[in-house]
Parts: C-alpha cells; sequence; structure tokens
C-alpha cells in the first residue's frame, strides 16, 4: 500500500514523494535530493524534520531518524504525543542541519547545495533575528540580495548582464528587504536610506553571484549563528550545573559557562563510535551517553527532557556521518535499517606502482579538475577536507582520494601543501599511500591512492577483539618497512600514528600523510619552527627542542604499535600534554595493555623508547624483530610465549687521528696496552734464546707462557694436569690392557697405540692399528716438535711472530682438548652413549688440530719462501698434513 508525503523546500514550493512500507526517511531524502540536482557529496548536509502543526509558523518540530521508516512515523510519535496531536498526513521540511566547517569549499564541491544553504540561513534570519540586525548590516544584505536578483532577471531577458540601476523599484526592493522592525526601530529617513542604499547598489553591481553569495553569508554568520546549534545541559550524570553546549563543525561538541566565556572542547565529532539515550529515575530528564574512539569511559550529558535528548543525539549523529561518510550510529529502539544508496561509482583500482623504488624525475603530475568528480566526504585534516572522488582517464573511472584544501589557509600552509605533493610523488612502496596527481589551481586538489576501509585507528576500534595478534604484527610489520623505506632514501616523516595509516584490505595498511615529511641526510636532525605538534607521540627531544630526526621517528614508531595492540586508544589517557614531557623524564612510558605480548612492550621500553636518541635501534632492526615476532606467531606460538632475541651489538670503533686526543683516558688505556705487548714480545723472544741454549721445545714454552698469562689476567685455557701419555695394547675381545703413565707436561708427546672398536652393544674391543701406521703418527708429532724448537724460528719478522704465537696457542688448545677425551676412553666404566660422543669429539678436533697445524706451516713457509727446497718447513709439512687428515 502505497501513501504519499509532501517535502517542502526553503522557498515554499513542495514535492510530493510516494512511499510504501519498507521507504526510509533516508530514501526520502535521495529522491528529492536527486530532483533537485544535489550532487551526492552534498547528501549527507541535509535532515528531514517533521511539522506538528497545520501551519510552519505554528508547529512543533521534530527531527527524523535517517534509517526510520515513514509508516512507523505515527506510532514512533505517539509514545510522546497524545493521538489527537499525532498528524495524519506528513509534512515534512527539507533542511540543511549539518553545516560544513568551510562555506567556500561548500561552494566549490556542490553550487546548489551552497545556494539551499545560503536561502535558509536569509529566511531564518528575516522570521527570528531581523529585528535586531544593525542598520549597516541591514542595508548590505539588501542591497547584495537586490543585485543577485535583478542580474538574474536581466540574464534571461537580455545579453548584457550588467545591472541598471535607474531601472530597479528602489522603493519597493526597500520593503521587500528591509524588515519593517528594522526601518521603524532606527528611525530612518526615507532620503537618505534610499541614498545609502543607491551607493551600496554600485559598490555589488559587479560582484560575481558567487562571491555576494559568499558576502552575505559572512554578515549573516555574526547574527543567525547558523553553523552552531546551542543546548542548555549539564556534565555528567544529574542536574548539577547547567551550561550552554555548542554543537558544529567547528566547535565540536563544546561547552561554556555563560556567553563571555570561551567555549571549551569536549570531543571531536568524527571521534563519535555509539550514540544513545536514557530516561533519568522519576525526574523526566534524560542522558544522552558518547562512547568516542580511542576512549574507555563514555561521556554523559544531561537534558531536560526527551525530546532535547533526541534532537541533540540527532545532531552529534548527523555530523558524525558527515565527517566520516559512515552508517548511523545513533540506534532507537524499534528502528528497522535500510541500506542507503550504494556511493562506490566504479570498482576499478590504480594500477600497483613499482614496489621499493624513488622517482627522481620531475614528472608532470598535474591533472585537469574538470577530470576529477567528488563523491562523499571521508574525512578531514588540519589543511582541508578528503573526499571520496573519480578520476577518468582515458575512459576509465578510478576510485580515488581527493584532498580539497582550504581556500583561507595561509600561503605558508599552501607551501606545505604542495611540498606534500612533491615529496610523496617521488615515493613508490606497497606500504605507502601513492601519490597520482595534483589541480594546481586554487584551491589545491590532491588526488591520491584510496584506501577503502579508512583509517587504520578507526578500523582497529570498530574490529576490537575481531582481529588476531598475527594480524596486529603484520600491521606494524608493514608500517616499519614503509618507515624503514623512508629512511633508507633519507627522509623523516614527523607525524608517525595510527590516524596516519590507512587500511588498504583486511590485511594491508600504508602510510599516509606526508604533509610534515622533511628529506635529511643520514642523522641529521630538523628543527620545526612553526606549526602544531603532536605532543603524545612525539619524541622527548622534538618536545623540548622541536628536533626531529630517523630517531624521533622510531619513537613515533613505537607509538604507533603501541596503539595497534591498544585496539586505536590513544596515548598517554588522563595526562595533559603539559605533563607528557615529565613523565617522559621521570622514566614513565605508556603502559602495557592486555593484548600486547610481553616481549614486544619491553623491548619497546628498553629500546624504542630510550630517552637518549642514540640509544634506539634503526628500523631495519625494528623491521627485523616484527618480523621474528611474526614469525613465530605464524608458527602457533602463543602470544604470551613470544620472544625476542636482540640481535649482538658492534664493537664501536674510533675513526680519529689519536695523536689528537692525548687527553682520553681511551687513548692512555691503549698506549698502556701498546706498551705491555712490547714488553711481552721481548721476554719471549730472550725465552726463546734460552730454550735454543738449553735444547728446550719451544712450543712448550710459548704454551706455558700463554697459560700463564691467562692465570694473571683471570681468562684463556687452563689444563688441570699435566698430559698423560695413553698406549693401548693389544687383547682379546674380552680381555682390555690399558697403560696410562705420565711421561711430560707437553700434550704434543701423547702417543696413541691403537683405537677403540665395538663389538656389541655391551662391550667393547681393542683393534690393533698397523705398526707402521703407529709409528707414522708418532714420528709426524716428534717432526712438529722438532720443526717449532729449531733455530730458525727465531728469524721469524716480527709481523708473522705474532700470527705464529697465536696458531701455536690454537695448536696447544687442541691438543690439550684431545687428551681429555682420551682420558674419556680411557676409563672402565665407558658406556657405549659416552663412546660415541667421545668418538665424534675427537674427529672433530682432529680436525682443528689438522687446520691449525697447516696454518702455522704455512706461516713458516711464508718467512722462507718457496725458494728453498730443502727448508724443513716443505720437508714435514706434506706428511704431517697427511697423518693428521687421517685422524
Amino acid at each position: 500500500m502505497e501513501a504519499i508525503a509532501r517535502v517542502f523546500l526553503i522557498d515554499g514550493t513542495s514535492k510530493p514523494v510516494r512511499y510504501d512500507h519498507e521507504t526510509t526517511v533516508e530514501r526520502v531524502l535521495q529522491v528529492v535530493l536527486q530532483a533537485l540536482g544535489v550532487s551526492t557529496v552534498a547528501f549527507y548536509h541535509f535532515a528531514l524534520r517533521l511539522q506538528l502543526g497545520p501551519t510552519p509558523q505554528a508547529s512543533e518540530r521534530v527531527w527524523l531518524h535517517p534509517h526510520l521508516l515513514l509508516k512507523n512515523i505515527p506510532g514512533f510519535l505517539s509514545a510522546d504525543l497524545p493521538i489527537s496531536q499525532v498528524p495524519s498526513d506528513l509534512r515534512l521540511e527539507l533542511r540543511i542541519r549539518f553545516v560544513p566547517q568551510s562555506s567556500y569549499e561548500f561552494m566549490l564541491t556542490d553550487a546548489k547545495a551552497f545556494v539551499y544553504l545560503h536561502k535558509q540561513v536569509y529566511d531564518d534570519f528575516l522570521s527570528a533575528v531581523a529585528w535586531k540586525v544593525s542598520q549597516e548590516a541591514a542595508l548590505e544584505l539588501a542591497a547584495l540580495h537586490t543585485c543577485r536578483e535583478f542580474v538574474e532577471k536581466q540574464s534571461k531577458s537580455c545579453l548584457d548582464h550588467k545591472l541598471n540601476i535607474d531601472s530597479i523599484d528602489i522603493d519597493g526592493a526597500l520593503s521587500a528587504f528591509i524588515p519593517e522592525a528594522v526601518r521603524m526601530q532606527h528611525n530612518m529617513k526615507p532620503a537618505q536610506l534610499r541614498k545609502q542604499f543607491c551607493s551600496l547598489l554600485k559598490k555589488y553591481a559587479a560582484l560575481p553571484h558567487s562571491e555576494s553569495v559568499l558576502r552575505s553569508l559572512s554578515i549573516l554568520a555574526h547574527i543567525v549563528k547558523y553553523d552552531v546549534e546551542v543546548f542548555k545541559a549539564s556534565l555528567g550524570a544529574g542536574w548539577n550545573t547547567p551550561v550552554d553546549l555548542l554543537v558544529g563543525a567547528e566547535v565540536g561538541l563544546s561547552y561554556r559557562i555563560n556567553e563571555m566565556s570561551k567555549p571549551t572542547r569536549l570531543c571531536e565529532l568524527r571521534n563519535i563510535i555509539c550514540l544513545s539515550t536514557r530516561p533519568m529515575d522519576h525526574s523526566g530528564k534524560c542522558i544522552v551517553q558518547i562512547r568516542l574512539s580511542g576512549s574507555a569511559q563514555p561521556l554523559l550529558i544531561t537534558v531536560a527532557n526527551r525530546s532535547i535528548a533526541e534532537c541533540l543525539a540527532h545532531l552529534l549523529d548527523g555530523y558524525q556521518r558527515m565527517f566520516n561518510q559512515a552508517d548511523s550510529v545513533y540506534k532507537l529502539k524499534g528502528l528497522e535499517h535500510c541500506e542507503s544508496v550504494d556511493m562506490k561509482a566504479c570498482s576499478t583500482k590504480l594500477p600497483p606502482p613499482p614496489i621499493n623504488t624513488i622517482v627522481n624525475g620531475e614528472d608532470d603530475i598535474r591533472i585537469r579538475r574538470e577530470s576529477v568528480t567528488l563523491k562523499e566526504l571521508i574525512g578531514g585534516g588540519q589543511f582541508g577536507n578528503v573526499y571520496k572522488g573519480i578520476l577518468t582517464q582515458t575512459d576509465v573511472n578510478v576510485a580515488v582520494a581527493v584532498k580539497v584544501c582550504k581556500a583561507e589557509n595561509e600561503p605558508a600552509d599552501m607551501q606545505l601543501i604542495l611540498q606534500e605533493a612533491h615529496v610523496m610523488k617521488n615515493f613508490k612502496h606497497e606500504h605507502i599511500v601513492a601519490m597520482i596527481g595534483v589541480c594546481a589551481e586554487n584551491p589545491i586538489w590532491l588526488i591520491l591512492e584510496l584506501a577503502p576501509l579508512g583509517e587504520l585507528r578507526q578500523y582497529l576500534s570498530g574490529n576490537k577483539g575481531v582481529l588476531s595478534a598475527s594480524t596486529q604484527v603484520l600491521f606494524a610489520c608493514q608500517l616499519s618497512t614503509a618507515v624503514e623505506y623512508l629512511h633508507s632514501n633519507n627522509y623523516v616523516h614527523r607525524d608517525i600514528a595510527a590516524r596516519n595509516a590507512l587500511v588498504s584490505s583486511p590485511q594491508c595498511v600504508k602510510l599516509s600523510d606526508f604533509g610534515l615529511s622533511r628529506a635529511l641526510d643520514y642523522d641529521a636532525v630538523y628543527t620545526a619552527s612553526r606549526g602544531k605538534l603532536p605532543i603524545k607521540w612525539l619524541a622527548p627531544e622534538s618536545i623540548l627542542y622541536r628536533a626531529f630526526s630517523m630517531s624521533s621517528d622510531v619513537w613515533m614508531f613505537g607509538i604507533l604499535v603501541w596503539e595497534i595492540f591498544a585496539w586505536g586508544v590513544k596515548p598517554w589517557q588522563g595526562v595533559s600534554n603539559v605533563d607528557v614531557v615529565g613523565r617522559i623524564e621521570a622514566g614513565d612510558r605508556p603502559a602495557r595493555t592486555a593484548d600486547c605480548p610481553e616481549s614486544m612492550h619491553d623491548f619497546l621500553v628498553h629500546h624504542v623508547w630510550s630517552f637518549e636518541a642514540h640509544k634506539r635501534p634503526v628500523m631495519s632492526e625494528i623491521v627485523r624483530v616484527l618480523q621474528e615476532v611474526s614469525d613465530q606467531l605464524k608458527r602457533w606460538v602463543r602470544p604470551e610465549h613470544v620472544r625476542i632475541a636482540r640481535k649482538a651489538q658492534a664493537i664501536p670503533v674510533i675513526r680519529t687521528n689519536i695523536e689528537t686526543l692525548p687527553n682520553l683516558t681511551l687513548w692512555r688505556t691503549m698506549e698502556e696496552q701498546r706498551r705491555q705487548a712490547e714488553e711481552d714480545d721481548r721476554w719471549l723472544e730472550e725465552e726463546d734464546q734460552k730454550n735454543e741454549d738449553n735444547g728446550d721445545d719451544f712450543l712448550d714454552h710459548a704454551f706455558e707462557r700463554k697459560m700463564s698469562l691467562s692465570t694473571e689476567n683471570g681468562k684463556g685455557f687452563t689444563l688441570r694436569k699435566p698430559m698423560p701419555e695413553i698406549r693401548f695394547s693389544s687383547a682379546s675381545s674380552t680381555d682390555r690392557t690399558t697403560t696410562v703413565s705420565e711421561e711430560r707436561d707437553t700434550p704434543s708427546t701423547a702417543k696413541v697405540g691403537n683405537g677403540w672398536s665395538r663389538s656389541n652393544h655391551t662391550s667393547f674391543e681393542v683393534e690393533e692399528l698397523p705398526e707402521r701406521k703407529n709409528g707414522e703418527i708418532r714420528n709426524a708429532i716428534v717432526t712438529m716438535n722438532e720443526t717449532c724448537t729449531t733455530e730458525f724460528l727465531t728469524m721469524i719478522s716480527g709481523r708473522l711472530y705474532g700470527q705464529a704465537a697465536k696458531a701455536r696457542l690454537l695448536i696447544a688448545n687442541d691438543v690439550e682438548q684431545l687428551s681429555k677425551c682420551i682420558e674419556v676412553l680411557a676409563k672402565e666404566d665407558t658406556t657405549k652413549a659416552a663412546f660415541d660422543t667421545t668418538r665424534r669429539e675427537i674427529v672433530r678436533m682432529a680436525g682443528d688440530l689438522s687446520s691449525d697445524a697447516d696454518s702455522l706451516l704455512e706461516i713458516m713457509r711464508r718467512q722462507f719462501g718457496p725458494s728453498q727446497p730443502t727448508s724443513p718447513v716443505d720437508d714435514k709439512r706434506s706428511p704431517f698434513r697427511a697423518i693428521l687428515s687421517d685422524c
């Protein structure tokens, strides 16, 4: 069954609209606005108001929720009104209730909606507050209105659009456009009034229509206050101290004690995520509950009755929808939801840009404004609003984001906007929002890649408890690669936060908003001289000295990671901006949230949020850590069991002329170490000479010298007892004879006669080695010993001498470790497992001994050269290497 609702426009005309049992208020709005030629981008500014009386002047008015079904309006009103007062015929008013922040931008985006706003404000002026306007303002408004009306009439009848003042009925214009109450109040004389009016007509005769409307709105803004609505309310639950509650695009949600006091902002309207109303017990008053993104506690406002509460909630919800281009968050009981018209004009996506590259050329990225169509508002910022739009390129429609810059921005701000375009056009990374082009005419439009799911902070808040820990770490990891890419190209972002990250898909986030980015040399510092700064995200040096570097970006990225695990909650809740730096200096850091792994928070606190900038890790290290955490979560490691292994820090090297630092303790220490090393070398030479005279083993003395030095320094190798000589004699499969005799302190004289072999699981037998091989091993060790003690070792040069001494120490350690394994094999109670383990150790140590001995012989060959065929080094090198390889 169909019925007809009549929608009244601001000029007094009306449009009938048919509706059925599924038609909502939102659908009626769309039909009427499309008939008026208003673009879809302006739909969210309009609302429908129901007249409850026979005439608009004598009516009470009720704002209608966009999801309310028209057939349910009588039942909805009957809860508060008697049946006799519920209208049978629906008389609806089309109004612009949600006024944009910039009238000039509104004019550019939709001229018809802008003209409708002016007519509405002017009509409210004439019907409500015209009596209190000044004489000058009344005359100026009348002159502007007369010029527009007569120029419009002339444009239809002749080609000359110039205003002919002589053809204007001056008396008729004065009586039509200046209220009688104003003329009577100021006692205006007719002759003087006509003279002033004609002078203003000449002044504004050549003014274009759009500028004339803007001038008229600027005058009316001081009289009508059309961009702000005021309510009498009390903050909190209860009627304690009533205040004036202000709601508007410019003031947000604010309050003031009286008209003379300055408003105090309570919240931003775009941050509202839930609205509800409930009556107070037995008082008739009603509470409006507002939940905000990033805040755990709701905001409570008490008003006088239910109708005022619903009017306030409707206003807050409408501004939230206008700013976020989102669905209603004000859920009235019994409402049935109907999907709004799909605003997505196309599904074509941009071709993916080259990954991880930077463009150095000055390519022309200018785009004609005619090829871009604005569709809907999706956000706002310091320098302007962001719209979803359609870019037409070679008959292909591409969904884009359009940043429309405010025309009233200062020249310095415009320079920042152009700088953002210049910076972004060079970035080509899979997790950085791509710059498509610029409309350079005033106002400037930046054409950007569209992220359909919006800001990361709102996405996290709306999906709290739904996203897994691995997805949160994935987002952090992706953004870390974006920041690392910026730093690798010597850029700092300076505004890293969840609000500046956009969600392209449920598994992909991208870094955006490069308005504060700066190019730097590596490890350089940029000092900001102007502009607003996000205090609670900044590093301490940025707060105190406005200094920005890659290290300050690392701090801000740590705050971003904290926001991700806090589901979009802002940092430092309950702490004012002026107290943040004091808390940081006192050692406080943002507390760990319930869903953040403890190891991750420890890494942030102890490394990323270090007070000293030079102690913070670089972004490549953070990328490694996050990738490590992501890999653990992919292996089904629980978040509380995630571990982070810190990369070993390299020992820093001072690269400077040491002679220029004579007073430093470090220089003195190094000089003392050098002097002691020279004394040690001289002592070794003296000992070598004594050993040569006494016929002692050179390698033994070098090793004993090393042991004594290690004992004095508290480190190095130590021998618990002299190296025993172990001989294994032949025996049957059931008998085993082991002879252990202590012959010398030198491990290099150990003689191994036989080897072990296993005969079964419980017993071992000795397998006899060929006597020839046994002799070869014995001869090779003796030869090595003789080589190290001949007189030509004393002829080694100073540089090679140090290398030879190190090689001898390594050989001594290898032999000492080998002797320990032989001791294990010599025990009577050796088990099968111990035997297998010890055998593998012997094989490994034999290889090390072979390599170290070969290194020593190579040093000796380099000293004496290959030109001496009779060199003892060449004579003993090959058989010794072969014998050790057999081990």
